[in-house]
């Protein structure tokens, strides 16, 4: 009897045992799962999520950053303002210079939210004018197109349907830049790409012919075999330094025998039917006419900045920056304008898409009020 007893309380002990063991275990897991800082990360997602624009302390930022951005841009040198984040991971204000103004002209913090300059230098549209009036292919490296077994450059004519992601532009200008996406509503086929690549800067006219590759990329001959879409609307870019312009967007009218919607087999694919808001600290990638498939991240949200595209100054409200992976990469380039950037996962959610540059800083409208204003959604997966 006492061998019986003293073997269940032996029993009794290990399964207290076994039950501490799991109840810590489970505690751990619950403590993987909880928010922690960049620095410490435990995954991206966990630490894109403290950044989103859910997050009370970007709303915060954010708020600071609005109250703010009009003194900021009386400053001599400042491009703009955003919301990113600091070396901790905190919400931050971000300014924008073309040039190291210092402490004495930005502050190292504005109601109790961190404030950081990033020198970017000029802000300008990637193919000002209209887009690049010089070819790079010879600097290109030839891709694989995805409607072909050949070996074509991203500034080469493709057979059709072309792919998203190379050469093109409006028939009446020698210049260009890139095919950013295919769209949709119901049957009716439509691409996307910059005002300043397609619609000339608010001059085009309803019809006017979109070409694959761009003329600047064909000699500057004016090639109708080349024709590739026809502008069926665009947004007016309102050339004032007080004006809050959204996007730089044209929208043209296409069929799945000219235009597929895909890149080069070199690129990301597909991209998703979803968009996505941009969220800081987010991996993303773009397919572009000059530098082909590019990575980065988001580095700032709710973006305010001008640029001149020739006309005075142009305020855009509402935008996104990106920043290449690595220090010295290059995100785009001229004649990357239009592009399409995704995310960098394997679903390819729409983000945005590129119409500037300062420096290294790569600047997107954001694709869901372009869809909107257009009333397409994203001919995806």
């Amino acid at each position: 009897m006492k061998r019986k007893n003293g073997r269940m309380k032996m029993t009794q002990l290990l399964a207290s045992a076994l039950l501490l063991t799991m109840m810590f275990v489970s505690g751990c897991s619950d403590d993987q799962n909880q928010p922690v800082s960049p620095n410490g990360g435990i995954n991206s997602v966990t630490q894109s999520n403290l950044l989103s624009k859910d997050n009370p302390g970007v709303q915060r930022a954010m708020e600071v950053q609005n109250r703010n951005t009009e003194r900021f841009l009386e400053k001599h040198g400042v491009v703009g303002t955003g919301t990113g984040m600091d070396e901790e991971g905190n919400p931050a204000v971000i300014v924008f210079t073309e040039r190291a103004l210092g402490k004495t002209a930005i502050p190292t913090s504005l109601e109790g939210i961190p404030v950081i300059e990033k020198v970017v230098g000029q802000v300008e549209p990637v193919g000002k004018g209209g887009g690049n009036t010089k070819s790079t292919a010879s600097k290109k490296k030839p891709v694989t197109s995805s409607s072909t077994t050949s070996t074509l450059s991203t500034t080469s004519r493709h057979p059709r349907p072309v792919p998203i992601g190379i050469s093109t532009g409006n028939i009446n200008v020698c210049g260009g830049g890139t095919i950013g996406v295919r769209l949709r509503n119901g049957d009716n086929y439509y691409a996307l790409s910059c005002n300043h690549v397609w619609g000339r800067l608010n001059a085009a006219q309803i019809g006017e012919s979109i070409v694959q590759p761009a003329s600047s990329d064909a000699g500057c001959a004016k090639n109708l075999t080349d024709v590739v879409a026809s502008i069926a609307d665009l947004e007016p870019i309102v050339h004032l330094s007080t004006a809050s312009n959204l996007m730089d967007a044209t929208l043209v009218a296409t069929t799945v025998n000219d235009m597929s919607n895909s890149t080069p087999a070199d690129g990301y694919g597909v991209p998703s039917s979803t968009p996505l808001d941009a969220v800081v600290g987010m991996s993303v990638q773009k397919y572009g006419r000059t530098t082909g498939l590019t990575k980065g991240k988001v580095s700032a949200i709710n973006v305010t900045l001008g640029l001149n595209y020739g006309y005075g100054t142009a305020r855009f409200v509402g935008q996104i920056a990106i920043e290449p992976i690595r220090k010295k990469a290059v995100f785009v380039d001229t004649g990357d304008s239009g592009s399409l950037v995704v995310t960098g996962d394997d679903s390819a959610n729409p983000i945005g898409l590129v119409f500037a540059k300062a420096g290294s800083i790569t600047y997107l409208n954001p694709i869901q009020p372009i869809l909107t204003r257009f009333n397409v959604v994203v001919d995806g997966k």
